[in-house]
């Protein structure tokens, strides 16, 4: 009843913040102004993901009221209150880049900030499992350094898969629901909690980015959404009686992971700057070769759907059959490349096709 509750809420608060933001005054929001690089084609308001922010920063004090009864407790609560002050710088990047634009070096160290706070309150790695029993496992320095570099590298890898309407909000809500599985599955009942939150407030928010977006989500959004799963990917890994296998948690957040990896390798092989801007993502590639953004969300919705439920099915699993998910996800990544690159090419031919038509029908008129 409890999490039916706080997922009803958080729902309805992103909703109506969003919907509020959306039509608020011009004088305050911030306009999202196309350019050569951008996939919309008239000016869109941004900092719509201040609705998900709201919903689930709101609702936090509920998850903390749950912790309070047992005395042992307190320690986790207060980690939690702790966790607020990185949720309230990663908030506070994101929404200094979406009203002024800030440089690169400047926003990571924004995020870099908001991930040693999420160190300090005890999320961190400690160990990595991997199947047939073996387990790696590190140090508080090695682990320390290992967490800035997953929470600032996903909350980023986030931020650059919001490109295009309905991508970031419907995959962000897919990822929450399969995390809080895993969470609830493994005993870590709170982070599913926290998780449904953040499922509801992705949804709350689609309502109104949903192609054809009357709102985008901003930094402010996909930066606080990266940084919070990962956070949470990382407490239910690496604490409680039943540790989650951190390679569930890469197979939920496969698609956005494998995407923007796949990207960054093949900017570094063309040997282009990589902080320089550009449209060269899969989904952005099929954007550009004529896929309309629904179709394109939807494809990831189904991509993400998939993944997490391998995610899901890894982490209750036999390791024989956790070999043989990693075999057919790696297999479904593979094949979702080769569909890109596929796509591009037929529809390469189909409009030089065209030209070649239309060239003969002038000839000939």
């Amino acid at each position: 009843m409890f999490r039916a509750t706080i997922f009803f809420l958080a729902g309805v608060i992103a909703y109506l913040i969003t919907g509020w933001l959306a039509q608020a005054p011009s004088r305050l929001q911030s306009l999202d102004v196309p350019n050569e690089r951008s996939s919309h084609t008239r000016p869109t308001p941004r900092m719509g993901g201040l609705g998900i922010v709201a919903a689930f920063v709101a609702l936090m004090p509920l998850l903390w009221i749950m912790l309070l009864p047992a005395a042992s407790n307190w320690i986790v609560a207060t980690k939690f209150g702790i966790a607020l002050f990185g949720y309230a710088v990663i908030v506070a990047v994101g929404l200094i880049d979406d009203l002024r634009r800030i440089g690169p070096l400047s926003k990571y160290l924004g995020q870099l900030l908001a991930a040693i706070i999420a160190v300090w309150s005890g999320a961190i790695f400690l160990h990595f499992k991997l199947p047939f029993g073996v387990e790696i496992t590190f140090g508080w320095v090695i682990g320390a350094l290992l967490t800035i570099v997953w929470l600032t590298g996903f909350s980023n890898f986030f931020n650059f898969m919001d490109g295009i309407d309905g991508l970031a909000g419907g995959v962000g809500a897919i990822y929450s629901l399969a995390l809080s599985a895993v969470c609830i599955g493994t005993g870590h009942r709170l982070l599913g909690a926290g998780c449904l939150m953040m499922a509801a407030a992705c949804l709350g928010f689609l309502a109104h980015n949903f192609p054809p977006a009357k709102i985008f989500m901003g930094d402010v959004g996909s930066l606080f959404i990266g940084y919070v799963l990962a956070a949470f990917a990382v407490w239910t890994t690496n604490s409680g009686a039943r540790p989650a296998p951190f390679i569930a948690a890469l197979l939920i957040f496969g698609t956005f992971i494998y995407d923007a990896t796949f990207t960054i390798i093949r900017r570094i092989r063309r040997r282009e700057k990589l902080y320089q801007a550009h449209r060269s993502h899969l989904y952005q590639r099929l954007v550009i070769a004529g896929q309309s953004h629904r179709r394109v969300s939807l494809t990831y919705y189904g991509l993400s759907a998939m993944l997490g439920a391998a995610g899901i099915v890894y982490t209750f699993s036999a390791d024989r059959t956790r070999i043989i998910i990693l075999i057919l996800s790696a297999a479904l990544l593979a094949a979702f490349t080769i569909y890109v690159y596929w796509y591009e090419l037929a529809a390469a031919r189909a409009k030089r096709v065209f030209a070649s038509d239309a060239a003969a029908e002038a000839v000939e008129g």
